[in-house]
């Protein structure tokens, strides 16, 4: 037995369907998080010191965290049914920035420079995501 007569219909949507804060959040924490690791891992001069070992190795696990954050992002992204380029903007980060990262060897500067093209193509994903309306 309910309440409501029988030719009443309600849609019970969750606050958060319409929304795409959390996912802005999570995105914006991924750009965070692989900007920090870049600042980490960026050596000029490598010498097998102890200070030099952590830096490095907090910078990678910083990068882990921000692939980790890129990747969840853009499975968000294609499961919210954002257009293909906002996904892909989404996860460059993790494609460029992070595979870099994690091949090459300490005195690299190449996820720097990965880095320059990835985290603006992030946040160009976020603005997009944000201002998607759907038809």
């Amino acid at each position: 037995m309910t309440n409501s007569p029988s030719d009443e219909r309600y849609v019970v949507r969750p606050w958060w369907r319409g929304r795409a804060l959390h996912w802005a959040l999570l995105v914006g924490a991924s750009i965070v998080l692989t900007g920090i690791s870049l600042e980490r891992t960026m050596l000029f001069v490598y010498e097998p010191v102890p200070e030099f070992v952590e830096r490095l190795r907090i910078g990678r696990l910083f990068m882990l965290a921000g692939s980790a954050a890129s990747i969840a992002a853009a499975v968000w992204s294609q499961i919210r049914q954002y257009p293909l380029w906002v996904t892909i903007c989404v996860a460059a980060p993790v494609a460029l920035v992070g595979m870099a990262t994690m091949v090459t060897t300490p005195p690299s500067l190449m996820p720097q420079v990965f880095g320059l093209v990835a985290l603006p193509a992030a946040f160009a994903g976020l603005i997009g995501g944000v201002t998607f309306k759907r038809a």
